[in-house]
């Protein structure tokens, strides 16, 4: 065993004693992801043993250092693989880290501690509690794989005519693990998040089985034949935008404005998010541009996406396009009217919420920056025609005019809009 390795497993297990204490969980913005006090408190406690045993060595970690880049003498750290399991008090999460060491990965450590399984690798090869372990291969039409990441019903969809045995266990360490000893015969993470699959890959790779790392797919499985067929139905189409839909932060809407929007995208494969962000009186401009940032910062929200907002959320994105200099590839503002002043008869919180919305004259000269802007309107009543006609021409948009539309509340917002998916459909093309 390697000293590397030692040093790992070392930390690992001590990091244990942070799992007697309870803890507080807590949304990261994006929908289904959490994080508890513990990810928090793990991770700190790796990255102060880590300095103190390798201070050159740079290190990239889920909640801290998240925007680092792995290099060639680094750790690679997840404190829990597998949150939403974790909090749920089911057992199949894991503590992994891996190293890496003069441009390669040396060793490699996943502890799953709730069900006795202590998995790590090195030169020597890959083991689970002290016993060698290896793939296990059987007939392509038998093997068992999971699929993970987002949006994945089209790559489970493509796999039926291989093997219809596909396994969802929440979590990228356990579906690694398990190939890794022969339970499973492939696993797929379809994100580039490396904490999630360095150290499951690299502890298949010591396991004798095929493995294969490239922007949209990192996979493992029993040989060369399953992972190519795996690469050929399961990895992303690079070369396709994510969508973003930002709900309009004065009612709960969330659950219903853009949910047909990612149903009919995930069809054709394409991600699309719905940030969750505090709603009424909760809602904040500064809560919006945390959450959405955090987007920004990991590569999702990038200049090749596209951008649909609702009511409050075009003037808190306009705002938070000029606070960030970003440009997205399309921006597709629905009922944009709440980007103007206009005088309110309401007392309720909306008026606090537009308050803070409203855009300064810089937010307007920045908007002339932004590229590709569609404005989907209808005639809901007389005083928003003039707002829209405003909007057509600040943002040099191209008008998309829902004559008679009837898909309101008694809120006045659009839940579902047909001819959005089909204009959707016609520029992803």
């Amino acid at each position: 065993m390697t000293d590397e390795l030692k040093f790992l497993i070392d930390i690992v297990k001590s990091a244990e004693k942070f799992l007697e204490e309870g803890f507080e969980v807590e949304r990261k913005g994006g929908e289904s992801d959490l994080v508890t006090s513990l990810d928090k408190k793990i991770e700190r406690y790796l990255i102060e043993r880590i300095q103190e045993r390798y201070p050159s060595f740079e290190i990239v970690s889920e909640e801290e250092n998240y925007k680092k880049q792995v290099t060639d003498n680094c750790f690679i750290i997840d404190p829990i693989d597998g949150t939403i399991n974790f909090a749920n008090n089911l057992p199949l999460w894991g503590i992994q880290i891996a190293c890496r060491k003069q441009g390669k990965t040396v060793a490699s450590v996943i502890n799953m501690p709730k069900i006795g399984e202590l998995y790590y690798a090195d030169e020597n090869g890959a083991f689970l509690n002290g016993e060698k372990i290896s793939v296990k291969e059987v007939p392509i039409k038998n093997a068992m794989y999971a699929i993970d990441g987002s949006n994945n019903l089209p790559a489970m969809t493509r796999m039926r005519k291989h093997s219809s045995n596909r396994r969802n266990l929440g979590g990228v360490c356990i579906s690694m693990a398990f190939t890794a000893c022969g339970r499973l015969h492939g696993g797929v993470f379809r994100s580039d998040k490396p904490w999630d699959y360095e150290p499951g890959l690299f502890l298949i790779k010591m396991a004798g089985g095929a493995t294969m790392s490239v922007p949209g797919f990192h996979a493992g499985a029993m040989n060369e034949e399953f992972l190519n067929i795996l690469k050929l139905e399961t990895a992303k189409k690079l070369d396709k935008p994510n969508v973003f839909v930002l709900h309009s932060l004065n009612g709960d809407t969330i659950n219903i404005w853009g949910s047909d929007v990612k149903d009919f995208l995930s069809q054709k494969d394409i991600d699309t998010f719905l940030p969750e962000f505090p709603i009424r009186e909760k809602s904040s401009y500064e809560s919006f541009k945390e959450i959405l940032s955090q987007y920004l910062d990991n590569g999702l929200l990038n200049s090749n996406s596209i951008v649909i907002c609702h009511s409050i959320g075009n003037p808190y994105f306009i705002r938070f396009c000029r606070e960030f200099n970003f440009i997205p590839n399309y921006y597709i503002a629905v009922a944009p009217g709440a980007v103007y002043e206009y005088p309110m008869t309401r007392t309720d919180y909306i008026v606090e919420v537009k308050k803070q919305a409203y855009l300064k004259e810089e937010d307007f000269e920045f908007g002339k920056k932004l590229k590709n802007v569609y404005c989907f309107y209808s005639d809901e009543d007389d005083k928003n025609t003039e707002k829209f006609s405003r909007f057509i021409a600040d943002f040099n948009a191209t008008p998309n005019y829902l004559k008679g539309y009837n898909h309101f509340d008694g809120y006045h917002r659009i839940y579902k809009i047909p001819e959005l998916n089909s204009f959707l459909e016609e520029i992803i093309k």
